[in-house]
């Protein structure tokens, strides 16, 4: 069935994932990992075991013959926030993002530096199944960190969006995951707060 092009006006976030260029290595990974849940929509990709065993096996973070229960979901819901909030403080926004789940994740995960025979280094989880999974995405991130990438993962300044995006803009400025959708809607609802200020003064 031929797929119908729509306008940018229309597009939801997750539907920009057709038109907007991926982040660079690794970290588009992790910008997918943020992107299993859809506050627009109201969906969450990992919200379940199934769901979950589902999203890490299609990116081979996990072996088929792993089986993920109810404490994995929230323990992967737990880390896809914290790094949320780690994307959302490079778009200067104050989201909180639990530091300690983040350390408590690593430790898990066994993350360690290893070295290839040429003498490059790469950070692996030692870790199997859901530790290493988790593992494996925040080594993602730690990655960008070290190449300069991870600074434009960001989430939507829009705070009932929060879409994870890469800045590919020039000058690494950009606020919103779509300037036509997220944009436009704050730009009016800034206008409607001046508009209802002037009004009463």
């Amino acid at each position: 069935m031929k797929s119908v092009k729509k306008s940018p006006l229309t597009l939801l976030p997750s539907q920009l994932e057709l038109v907007r260029p991926p982040a660079p290595g690794r970290v588009e990974l992790v910008r997918r990992f943020l992107n299993t849940r859809d506050l627009e929509r109201s969906t969450d990709e990992i919200a379940t075991p199934e769901g979950l065993q589902a999203w890490l096996r299609e990116y081979r973070l996990i072996d088929r013959r792993v089986r993920l229960g109810a404490e994995d979901v929230r323990s992967a819901a737990a880390v896809r926030e914290a790094i949320r909030g780690l994307a959302a403080r490079n778009n200067g926004l104050l989201l909180a993002s639990d530091d300690a789940v983040l350390q408590e994740t690593a430790r898990r995960a066994r993350l360690g530096l290893t070295f290839d025979k040429s003498g490059r280094s790469e950070l692996i989880a030692a870790a199997d199944g859901i530790d290493g999974a988790l593992g494996s995405i925040l080594a993602a991130v730690h990655d960008g960190q070290l190449d300069g990438s991870w600074s434009r993962l960001k989430a939507c300044a829009d705070e009932g969006c929060l879409w994870a995006y890469y800045d590919h803009s020039k000058n690494g400025c950009s606020r919103w995951c779509s300037a036509e959708t997220c944009g436009n809607r704050n730009k009016v609802k800034r206008f409607r707060e001046r508009q209802a200020q002037a009004a009463a003064d």
